[in-house]
């Protein structure tokens, strides 16, 4: 496909702020043939064995914005059949996006993707239960990196064996949630499993090196 980097963000020409604000406070239909910003990432190209066992094939995932009002007329309807309107809203989303993704890898054309699967913000809240379909989970304000608000969440709940963790005990994407879990795991376990971790990485990188010697 020639993605050669296994996760990029594409800003396109001319956003910034500006034409992010506009995209948010714009009609529907119009801003998702507009897509100012994209997330994306190749899952097939992170993996080593993925030509071995998926020859000629390669993934792709897109990671947008979108208002959850955009959509919230559809949100009470059967997730698999939510109407022609929502489906088109959809498509029209997916062209645009695809249309990024073929002028920035010119290598993927519409001939050879064989299968797309959308989400939006209904999807989220359908499968996830994320308020408004949100991905990232709490807020990230400034007020979420306060001082204070760092010293008050923590995996300890005042309710007995019960216990937070992912990417809202720390930051969000999924090294944010893998960061969660090593830090509600150290609290559980009453040793820092951050440290284990970091030492682990040395002991590997080590054998690593005496492999190639």
């Amino acid at each position: 496909m020639g993605v050669k980097e296994p996760t990029v963000f594409l800003l396109l020409p001319l956003s910034g702020c500006y034409r992010v604000v506009t995209y948010l406070k714009g009609n529907r239909e119009e801003s998702a043939r507009s897509v100012p910003l994209l997330f994306v990432a190749s899952p097939s190209a992170k993996d080593p064995t993925w030509e071995e066992r998926s020859p000629g094939k390669s993934t792709l995932s897109l990671v947008s914005f979108a208002n959850y009002e955009w959509f919230e007329e559809w949100k009470d309807d059967k997730v698999t059949n939510r109407g022609t309107d929502y489906n088109e809203l959809k498509q029209i989303f997916c062209d645009s996006i695809l249309e990024v993704v073929m002028s920035v890898f010119p290598k993927i054309t519409r001939d050879k993707v064989e299968f797309i699967e959308a989400g939006t913000p209904i999807t989220n809240t359908h499968y996830i239960g994320a308020p408004k379909g949100e991905i990232y989970g709490a807020d990230h304000g400034t007020a979420r990196f306060s001082a204070e608000c760092s010293a008050t969440v923590r995996p300890q709940t005042p309710l007995k064996n019960l216990y937070l963790t992912g990417q809202d005990v720390f930051v969000c994407g999924f090294a944010g949630a893998l960061a969660g879990a090593l830090t509600c795991g150290s609290v559980i376990l009453n040793r820092n499993l951050h440290l284990d971790t970091i030492a682990l990485a040395k002991k590997t990188k080590r054998v690593d090196t005496k492999k190639l010697e």
